[in-house]
């Protein structure tokens, strides 16, 4: 009995992160907005995919994660190829506001990053907010982005290389790259930097 419990337990456990998983990728808000741009009920798509009217609901309200080939199927129905499904911007909306705690989460650790109206995949401007523990940064690597990068230092010092030059910024200073110059920034301080980042074209 002990072993049927915790394999249920175990079993619930998985499907709980699994449903967290397709809720982070915003399965069911993709869906949702995909049906109603195709002027489809739930039940017609349920029809035309052979997938149960119960269950396109649940995705939709991201209560249910859906295997591939379930995925796959109800795409079908449009049609439409699981690439060009994961680039629907999940909301139509053009103006997004956001708390702090519904930033989404693109780094965690030493080195925190968070974005903006992730929702809109078709923005050509990308904000992040980013924290960076002492003697964090972005990496040994340089980032290079062919586009234009700016940031605000809100709190800390940190560390920019850039263009063979090599700078400390504090509270209210900032920096810019253009053209895919390649730059370097990392906490010199002993303290919490936070950075906030806008660049264009979208870095993912």
């Amino acid at each position: 009995m002990a072993r049927r419990q915790l394999s249920t337990a175990i079993g619930d456990r998985r499907g709980a992160k699994q449903t967290d998983e397709a809720a982070d990728l915003a399965v069911g808000a993709r869906l949702k907005v995909l049906r109603e741009a195709a002027g489809i009920s739930q039940r017609e798509l349920a029809k035309r995919s052979g997938v149960t009217h119960a269950t396109i609901s649940l995705i939709e309200q991201e209560s249910h994660a859906p295997s591939l080939v379930s995925l796959h199927r109800i795409l079908q129905a449009f049609p439409v190829s699981l690439a060009d499904f994961f680039a629907l911007p999940i909301s139509q909306t053009n103006v997004i506001f956001a708390e702090a705690q519904e930033l989404t989460v693109v780094f965690r650790g030493e080195t925190d990053i968070r974005m903006l109206a992730a929702e809109r995949r078709d923005k050509r401007l990308q904000l992040f907010f980013e924290h960076y523990q002492p003697g964090a940064g972005t990496g040994e690597e340089p980032i290079i982005h062919q586009g234009e990068t700016a940031a605000m230092v809100i709190q800390g010092t940190v560390e920019v290389e850039a263009g063979g030059l090599v700078r400390r910024i504090g509270p209210e200073g900032g920096f810019q790259v253009l053209n895919g110059e390649p730059y370097k920034l990392k906490n010199i301080g002993d303290e919490i930097a936070v950075v906030v980042c806008a660049c264009t074209p979208p870095m993912i």
